[in-house]
């Protein structure tokens, strides 16, 4: 499948790299290859149902000793066959169950394909969240930076002019190598970042991506047992478990049917004569025949209960997990909430770090203050700003998150109701 890429200088949003990434993954054209697998071989087991069509041509000679012939079915040296041959099961259980176990497993292969497109899905999100973390700690870095420079250039001017001590100057020239040390680390994590975005979209590993700002959720949360129900009937796994119990009745269904009478049908048109053929040997041949198993020494008794196991095992499996998703939405729905929280405070937190800092830099420019109470202020403020960006990405994780484990894509649109 082609790549969808955006051009030059448009940002790229969360739900085009997803739908990007589903379109280059590997994996996702693996698991496409074995539901199309599964759907092939669910089509054969149900075409062995219908009459099958065969030919069986052929000339067959045989030793004689004394004028007879040693073995053959016509009883003579030679044989000739040519008959068009026409099978037609009439009563066969265990082929029915055959075929029902092979639908059911077809079902379980799309599941897993879609299974496998929630984890591309989770990998594109990660690594997008990832990238815009980074990005934005890179910009406020190179502000800080900018400011810094022009502090410690401004500081150094008073310095010449006797304003300020060394200590003012050198405090300044440290406030300028942390924001430079910041920056060039972060853009190190970046273009890692970066790679590793474009590797997950099938990109060039070096080319440019720019993330949009645009908020990706908005709505309010719905209650959890909201959230439980949507998962229970959206979450591909939960579908796979029910259809892997499907299966495993139709296992059973098909050890049975090996206990019972198979009936099958034939009928065959053509020539099988001893001599040379003529037209006029053509004739019609018809069958019905009975097979049924007398014992076995309890294999298929065995084989039955060790299926009834596994269907119980199934059904226990199912259990936990719906365990698990319950437990996994709750913690997510914990975690948006306390994201959430983090991010008010941490906004908070920073307006009150930049009114101290402008404060701090008016009082140092002043002479109220020096430059290790201007390097504490800048220091809270750029700590505060980094927090903050961490905290909306949060939001933006968690809440990805708890979509990706209801079984949708983050990027799909969302009932909004009151918690």
């Amino acid at each position: 499948m082609p790549s969808i890429a955006l051009a030059d200088g448009v940002s790229l949003t969360l739900p085009a790299a997803i739908t990007e990434a589903l379109h280059t993954q590997p994996q996702v054209f693996q698991s496409a290859h074995t539901a199309a697998a599964g759907r092939d071989l669910s089509q054969a087991a149900q075409a062995v149902l219908l009459p099958q069509v065969s030919l069986a041509a052929g000339s067959i000679w045989s030793e004689s000793r004394n004028g007879q012939p040693l073995f053959i079915a016509a009883n003579a040296p030679r044989e000739v066959v040519g008959q068009i041959h026409v099978s037609v099961p009439i009563y066969a259980p265990q082929l029915h169950a055959l075929a029902k176990a092979a639908k059911d497993q077809s079902v379980i292969n799309r599941s897993q394909e879609t299974a496998t497109l929630l984890r591309v899905a989770a990998q594109v999100v990660n690594a997008y969240y990832q990238l815009n973390l980074l990005q934005t700690q890179t910009t406020i870095w190179r502000s800080t930076l900018n400011v810094a420079q022009k502090l410690y250039l401004d500081t150094h001017k008073a310095y010449k002019a006797g304003a300020v001590s060394q200590l003012d100057l050198t405090q300044s020239a440290i406030l300028r190598n942390k924001a430079r040390a910041g920056l060039e680390q972060t853009a190190a994590e970046t273009r890692a970042a970066t790679r590793l975005l474009n590797l997950q979209l099938g990109r060039a590993a070096d080319g440019k991506i720019i993330l949009s700002n645009r908020p990706e959720f908005a709505s309010l949360l719905p209650s959890p047992s909201h959230l439980d129900t949507q998962a229970k009937q959206r979450q591909p796994l939960v579908q796979v478990a029910d259809r892997q119990i499907a299966l495993a009745r139709a296992q059973i269904q098909v050890q049975r049917g090996a206990t019972l009478p198979t009936i099958n049908a034939s009928a065959a048109y053509g020539v099988d004569t001893a001599t040379a053929p003529r037209t006029g040997d053509l004739g019609w041949q018809g069958a019905l025949t009975l097979s049924m198993p007398i014992f076995g020494f309890g294999a298929h008794q065995d084989r039955i209960a060790a299926a009834q196991e596994q269907l119980a095992a199934l059904r226990s499996a199912r259990q936990a997990l719906i365990l698990q998703i319950d437990s996994q939405i709750a913690h997510d729905y914990g975690a948006v909430q306390a994201a959430e929280k983090t991010l008010n405070n941490a906004r908070t937190t920073a307006h009150e770090a930049f009114s101290v800092y402008t404060m701090t830099r008016k009082g140092y420019f002043a002479g109220a203050f020096n430059a290790l109470n201007l390097a504490q202020a800048e220091g809270s403020w750029v700590r505060a700003r980094l927090r903050l960006a961490s905290a909306k990405i949060a939001v933006q994780m968690t809440r990805a998150q708890l979509e990706l484990d209801m079984g949708r894509y983050p990027t799909e649109k969302k009932e909004t109701s009151h918690t």
